[in-house]
């Protein structure tokens, strides 16, 4: 809590003397929309996470794809794998981007977010598994990884 506040403060002093904090929030009385945008990212920061964890699965599998290094010829993954699953990726890990950055409250955006990023991750978490099981191992680090990106949307969720 103590370093929470002097994370505000500290921000307080290095960028505008025209802030105030309210509710641990920061706000602005001029036009520097960069701090609301911090503040969002605080207060939203795992959403944040999530977006740069989808990110990070989309940058595994396009370092898979260029290294030519396949472990998977018959399971699902060679097909999530292509370049259109990994566009998909990128673009639902821009979505929760966007919502953690600004913060967007209507037209039900944060729902569409929640269910796209569950549905990818159960998606690569079960094409993961079914990797696994067809390779003979009992579970990978990406199926592992998966899993607990996937039980974090869910209770995150649950406490909302």
């Amino acid at each position: 809590m103590i370093a929470n506040e002097i994370f505000h403060l500290s921000i307080l002093f290095l960028m505008d003397t025209r802030l105030f904090i309210v509710n641990n929030y920061v706000w602005w009385a001029g036009w520097r929309k960069e701090l609301l945008m911090l503040s969002n990212i605080i207060k939203n920061r795992f959403w944040f996470l999530k977006a740069l964890e989808t990110y990070s699965l989309a940058i595994y599998f396009i370092v898979k794809r260029s290294t030519g290094i396949f472990d998977w010829d018959h399971s699902p993954l060679s097909v999530l794998d292509d370049p259109p699953f990994i566009f998909a990726l990128a673009v639902v890990g821009t979505i929760a981007l966007v919502y953690a950055l600004w913060d967007v409250r209507h037209l039900y955006y944060k729902q569409i977010m929640t269910a796209t990023l569950t549905f990818v991750w159960l998606a690569f978490f079960l094409s993961f598994c079914a990797n696994d099981e067809l390779r003979g191992v009992y579970l990978s680090f990406p199926g592992i990884y998966s899993f607990f990106v996937l039980i974090g949307i869910v209770i995150e969720l649950r406490w909302e």
